[in-house]
């Protein structure tokens, strides 16, 4: 009489349907638990995406403020300068409010599309704000007084 029970560790002898059963199942909770892990930290990233959208277009806000109070300050002295001036903070107020207004993913869709109409200016941008970005790590990571390079 042969053993049906037989759970060796071969899956071509007795129990391998039930070894494949088991992998099988153990994959799928593993594939799900993923899937869930996934959707929470793609939820975490875009909870922390809009939140730094909202304070970089609070940002641009406050210097584009700040412009229009240099502009406010020269209208006697300089009046087309001025001009020039309010115009440029305007732009930059235009360009705060879309920010705020507009979600993460159609932000992302619209950089999709530039970088793929526009590639040259894409990377001439990406590599300007990473000079920019490594010059500004530069400087904050340097010690108050130490020599500068």
């Amino acid at each position: 009489m042969q053993d049906k029970s037989y759970t060796g560790s071969n899956p071509h002898e007795g129990g391998g349907s039930e070894w494949k059963r088991q992998a099988a199942s153990v994959a799928e909770d593993a594939k799900t638990a993923l899937d869930a892990a996934s959707v929470t930290v793609k939820e975490r990233a875009r909870t922390v995406a809009e939140q730094q959208k909202k304070t970089g277009a609070d940002q641009i806000g406050d210097v584009a403020r700040a412009i229009h109070g240099a502009a406010h300050e020269i209208e006697q002295e300089m009046p087309h300068a001025a001009g020039f001036i309010h115009d440029a903070a305007a732009k930059l107020e235009g360009a705060a409010n879309s920010l705020r207004d507009r979600s993460v993913d159609d932000l992302i869709r619209s950089l999709n599309k530039f970088a793929r109409s526009q590639p040259a200016a894409f990377f001439g941008g990406a590599v300007l704000a990473g000079f920019a970005l490594s010059r500004f790590l530069k400087s904050s990571a340097q010690p108050n007084g130490g020599p500068r390079q």
